[in-house]
């Protein structure tokens, strides 16, 4: 697995004798890690930002309010060339004083330092942001017009997912309207609790529960501003002896063009020695932006309509899940979100969610 990191600093040192830092023109993923609220009007030293969200429930089993996530983010500027980042997740009010039992968590979602030998070359060492799947860079609910998270996000390719690791990312203009972004990683993996649930199966920041390591990598194309498509994958052994291998292949596609917003992810799953070998999903959306500035309250505000359908196949089993929902931003940082879910799972968990949801 060596030998690919030594492939990605080899081909990234051949594309950068022709590639300046001063031909950068857009981040390689629009809101991801590197393009958050907080950082886009320059800054210096240490900056802090983050989200948060909260929501109501509103179905046959489930009528409440849900504190979900407070995420604080805290990005460094050592120096022109190394930035430190991390987020730190405080997940439904965290733990109960006194109680030795948790109504939450609160974690490390990534912290990583990266160290920049020219734009198509940056090292980054710590728990990193796994590049599988765009979803999962992609994650942030200010981000998103649907307040659920699609199942393939949850059962395949478990967001968020965060893995110890090091490795290389980068980002190159093979012309001047096309980009191409790059990321890979050696890393701890996942754990033995695969064989049942990828989500219960991800691995430990602090150690690996065998001696194999882990690939986990991404390359995006986007040939103009509003097209990405991508293709990722994460390969390694999860089991403590070393000797099963899990497999995880995703694609995923983003066009964005006017007021439409098309976007969907495929991921499919190999757990090598598992009941269940195969697992697959995907998940198709669109959302079309409308009503521009007509409040003159918040003169950059806008409606969405938006509607999912997700699918999942467990081996076992297979879920289906249709949600149609709108939403009103006062400001692109900030949205106010009204869903309906039908999920053949539950009828029961059929219904209203009542969301609201900020960058700051």
């Amino acid at each position: 697995m060596i030998k690919y990191l030594q492939f990605v600093v080899l081909f990234s040192g051949c594309v950068l004798l022709n590639t300046s830092i001063a031909e950068a023109q857009r981040s390689s993923v629009p809101g991801g890690s590197n393009d958050k609220p907080h950082l886009r009007g320059g800054f210096e030293g240490t900056v802090l930002g983050g989200y948060i969200d909260h929501e109501l429930f509103w179905t046959d089993s489930k009528k409440t309010f849900d504190q979900h996530r407070f995420i604080p983010f805290i990005h460094g500027q050592v120096s022109d060339r190394i930035h430190v980042m991390a987020e730190i997740e405080f997940e439904h009010g965290g733990l109960v004083k006194g109680s030795g039992t948790s109504d939450g968590e609160v974690k490390l979602e990534f912290a990583t330092i990266d160290i920049e030998f020219a734009e198509s070359i940056v090292y980054r060492a710590g728990v990193i942001l796994s590049p599988l799947g765009r979803f999962n860079l992609l994650h942030d609910s200010p981000l998103n017009d649907l307040t659920n998270r699609p199942l393939v996000a949850r059962a395949i390719i478990p967001t968020t997912l965060a893995e110890s690791g090091m490795g290389l990312h980068g980002t190159l203009y093979p012309s001047e309207n096309a980009l191409v972004g790059y990321e890979l990683y050696l890393v701890n993996g996942f754990n033995e609790s695969a064989a049942t649930s990828l989500r219960s199966g991800r691995g430990s920041q602090k150690a690996d529960n065998n001696e194999e390591k882990s690939l986990v990598g991404r390359l995006n194309y986007s040939p103009m501003l509003g097209v990405d498509l991508g293709g990722s994958f994460h390969v390694g052994a999860y089991d403590d002896a070393g000797e099963h291998t899990l497999a995880i292949y995703a694609v995923d596609g983003n066009f964005h063009r006017g007021p439409l917003d098309l976007r969907g992810e495929f991921a499919t799953a190999n757990v090598d020695g598992a009941e269940e070998d195969g697992r697959s999903g995907f998940y198709g959306q669109v959302a079309y932006h409308f009503l521009p500035g007509v409040l003159r309250q918040f003169p950059n505000s806008t409606f969405t309509f938006a509607g999912r359908y997700d699918h999942i196949d467990l081996g076992n089993g297979d879920e289906t899940r249709y949600t149609v929902g709108v939403n009103f931003r006062p400001e692109e940082e900030t949205v106010i979100k009204l869903d309906y879910e039908v999920y053949d799972r539950n009828d029961d968990s059929n219904g209203l969610i009542f969301s609201v949801a900020s960058y700051f």
